[in-house]
């Protein structure tokens, strides 16, 4: 029976009533249990004016969840769902997975219905049990992040519900950029105006607003600094660029040579807009006076470092050289090991050249600096000829520290890939890479 107190607008409910009117659901038993439950609740009593508190709220939630529970326990005698807990428990990204555990699931998993806020799935994965429920939280939901409820119908009878927070879809940007110098100036003037393109393109997994940046290292001239360059430097498009997953994008770049500029390095940098993901360019030698070593972007030379004797070497790790950081290889002190390269030709298409002829390789390594600390092996094999139009032929090159290197010593090792035949359209290029070479310990 209902009953008002003197307090206006309070209403009360007798534990008598509430048992009299679950007599024909839970038996005498279940009842007393119930009873049990519900006198060890700890109520607390809120005033006109009172403050309440985030600590308050907070109990009053873990006490109804709590009896949400119990109830369902105090149910499943009759066979109604309990979940019991969730992996992750606290909070689930979309297009993640979550596991629900629990009891008196159907069980065979597909006639059981989870549901998370007034989203439900019933799709769950192969290695879900009658005790499991496994899936993927769909991209359905809507003000997120949101703290919803999980609950799982099997048939006319429903769970007890256990919160979780849903979050976004995780955007942190993975894959790589691949950056191919495509222009470089055929020389270097006295305080001439350069012009460089490279082709960038995104490897990546979602749509992204990359940032440009031009290094410049090996600085040489009286009174010049590397912002002496950079500060003429001028990007087309400009920075931030935006691209799509496997979009490729040129980029131009214009820079002056400083008054007094001796030489330098010049590479681009490309780095996503959350900094997650991040490459560049092969450096450019720049002298003043001097012509400038073309690459042809018509091969594209990729490489990988297996592990032999001692350790061996570890690639595409970050080694910075005279101001420049590139994805390098580390090489164990006391190892060796060996770098096995890639080759692709990327020639265009050309819709007037039905029949592209295969080209001739030949490969070369050398230290573009002293190389101090390595010793280098020669490619094998030399060369390679009759590699059909956009297929490609693997080399590799032996590599390992010389007597008495040190821990830190670095390198920049060059290895090029020369197309050495004559035939039709074909005319002779070549393509390089610079390595980046530290020894570790």
């Amino acid at each position: 029976m209902v009953q008002t107190t003197a307090d206006a607008g309070t209403i009360s409910v007798p534990m008598s009533s509430i048992l009299d009117a679950l007599e024909s659901v839970l038996s005498e038993d279940e009842r007393a249990k119930l009873f049990e439950q519900l006198i060890g609740l700890r109520p607390t009593s809120v005033a006109p004016g009172d403050l309440i508190t985030a600590e308050l709220f907070n109990q009053i939630l873990s006490d109804l969840n709590d009896l949400s529970i119990r109830l369902s326990v105090l149910e499943g005698a009759a066979g109604a769902p309990i979940v019991d807990l969730l992996d992750p428990p606290q909070a689930v990204a979309v297009n993640t997975i979550l596991k629900v555990t629990g009891r008196n699931f159907n069980p065979e998993p597909r006639f059981n219905v989870v549901s998370i806020g007034n989203i439900e799935i019933t799709q769950f994965r192969d290695d879900s049990t009658p005790n499991d429920l496994i899936f993927m939280v769909p991209d359905m939901f809507v003000g997120l992040p949101a703290d919803l409820a999980v609950r799982v119908r099997n048939g006319d009878r429903t769970s007890n519900a256990v919160a979780i927070k849903v979050t976004p879809p995780d955007q942190t940007q993975k894959g790589a950029y691949v950056i191919q110098n495509t222009l470089t100036p055929a020389s270097v003037g006295d305080q001439a105006t350069l012009n460089f393109t490279w082709n960038v393109q995104a490897m990546t997994s979602f749509p992204d607003q990359i940032l440009l940046e031009v290094l410049i290292g090996d600085v040489k001239g009286t009174g010049i600094t590397a912002e002496s360059w950079r500060a003429t430097a001028v990007f087309q498009p400009t920075s931030p660029l935006s691209i799509q997953p496997g979009q490729t994008k040129a980029v131009s770049l214009t820079i002056k040579v400083p008054k007094n500029a001796t030489s330098a390095q010049l590479a681009l940098r490309v780095t996503s807009q959350d900094g997650h993901v991040s490459n560049a360019s092969d450096p450019i030698e720049l002298k003043v006076g001097a012509t400038v070593d073309p690459n042809s972007p018509n091969t594209a030379i990729s490489f990988i470092a297996p592990t032999l004797g001692g350790g061996g070497m570890k690639a595409n790790e970050p080694v910075e050289i005279e101001g420049i950081t590139l994805p390098g290889v580390l090489v164990k002190l006391g190892g060796d090991g060996k770098l096995v390269f890639n080759a692709t030709d990327t020639r265009p298409v050309d819709a007037a050249d039905p029949n592209p002829v295969a080209t001739d390789y030949s490969f070369a390594a050398e230290f573009v600096d002293a190389g101090t600390g390595f010793t280098l092996g020669t490619p094998s094999p030399p060369s390679k000829g009759g590699v059909p139009f956009h297929q490609d032929v693997d080399f590799d090159l032996k590599l390992k520290p010389a007597v008495g290197a040190t821990a830190g010593m670095t390198a920049k090792l060059k290895v090029t890939c020369s197309q050495t035949k004559t035939s039709g359209k074909l005319a002779p290029y070549k393509t390089f890479r610079i390595i980046h070479l530290k020894i570790v310990s």
